[in-house]
């Protein structure tokens, strides 16, 4: 019984700390999860179709709740891009030998970790229709691969919108879009099973608790400290996962 009891609390925390951070920062709960999921589950793609099945919960929500604050407008070149190359990515990740594509996403968690500690508040890009379809095209590869497509979008996001509540509501928007036709490309691909759902409902309790408890301290938390304390555990994971 503990062999099942077990995994299903890891499952519960997992999705309780990826909600949280996806509410206090935007984005982040795919990255969290894949940070531990791999772990739990039998193989990556199996953990990127749960962590997708999280965000299709949490994002799908948020974008419901806070849809009058959306812009339609920058959200259309995202989701096109990203509609092309989520298909191929979720192919390639069911076909691709499993410890390849750890290693792949151990490659993926450290660039992704050194380019947010480093980088990311120097570069600046101009919001246009070209930009947004290559953010959306890159992340909507990352999400079919590993269910971590949201960094591209938030570079993209940051620029093109000036207002907080702006900002939350369009990535949000986005997010319930790609990562609910993410999942259905992944059921296409088998990839989903219903042992993966009961895991991936477990996870969800938690993702929304974690979401409650993130909108409670949102405005009493150093969400920079918190994302630093993410991307350095990425590094470590990421590195382990190399190895």
């Amino acid at each position: 019984m503990s062999d099942v009891i077990f995994p299903l609390i890891l499952l519960a925390l997992v999705g309780l700390g990826g909600g949280f951070i996806q509410r206090v920062s935007g984005f982040g709960l795919g990255i969290f999860a894949m940070l531990f999921l791999p772990y739990i589950c039998p193989d990556t793609a199996y953990a990127a179709a749960v962590s997708c099945l999280w965000s299709c919960v949490t994002s799908v929500y948020n974008a419901v709740k806070y849809r009058k604050d959306a812009n339609l407008r920058l959200l259309i070149p995202l989701i096109c891009a990203s509609v092309v190359t989520i298909p191929v990515a979720v192919a390639f990740s069911a076909k691709v030998p499993q410890n390849i594509m750890t290693v792949i996403l151990g490659a993926v968690l450290v660039v992704l970790s050194v380019y947010f500690l480093t980088v990311s508040a120097k570069i600046k890009i101009k919001a246009t229709p070209l930009s947004g379809a290559a953010a959306g095209a890159v992340g909507g590869a990352l999400n079919g691969l590993f269910s971590t497509g949201g960094p591209p979008v938030v570079l993209y996001m940051a620029a093109a919108t000036s207002d907080k509540a702006v900002y939350f509501a369009s990535i949000q928007m986005y997010f319930a879009a790609t990562n609910v036709y993410s999942t259905v490309m992944r059921a296409a691909a088998g990839i989903i099973t219903p042992k993966l759902l009961l895991f991936a409902a477990v996870g969800a309790v938690g993702c929304m608790l974690g979401d409650r408890l993130g909108l409670l301290l949102w405005n009493r938390l150093d969400s920079e400290k918190v994302k630093k304390i993410i991307y350095i555990a990425m590094i470590v994971s990421g590195v382990l996962m190399i190895i």
